[in-house]
């Protein structure tokens, strides 16, 4: 697939005690740029399962090298890269301001 960016503000459901983005979020940040790039392309959710398929989580890894605060406007950058026959990887990069804040990559296993 190609690149594809996501963008959202940094909500208030977002912030923890820390006053910062809770590290958790980033996973919703994940799935949701995710379901928009595929959609995007037209892999859309509603026809796998209508086939009773669909891609499933195996492993999610994240590097935090900055923060999110809120109100902050991030552009997320992700892509895929197919790996096994059912498996793929897709890439995400968190920028705030053009500068790199998170990257991440989850590990996809198709059923």
């Amino acid at each position: 697939m190609k690149i594809f960016y996501y963008e959202f503000t940094v909500g208030e459901d977002a912030i923890d005690v820390n006053h910062h983005a809770n590290n958790a979020h980033y996973v919703i940040w994940m799935q949701e740029a995710a379901n928009a790039h595929s959609n995007a392309v037209g892999d859309l959710i509603e026809t796998n399962l209508a086939q009773n398929r669909t891609w499933m989580v195996r492993r999610h890894e994240i590097d935090y090298l900055g923060q999110l605060f809120l109100g902050d406007k991030v552009s997320v950058k992700t892509w895929t890269q197919p790996e096994k026959r059912s498996c793929s990887k897709r890439f995400y990069e968190f920028s705030k301001d053009g500068v790199l804040v998170a990257s991440a990559v989850t590990t996809y296993v198709f059923f």
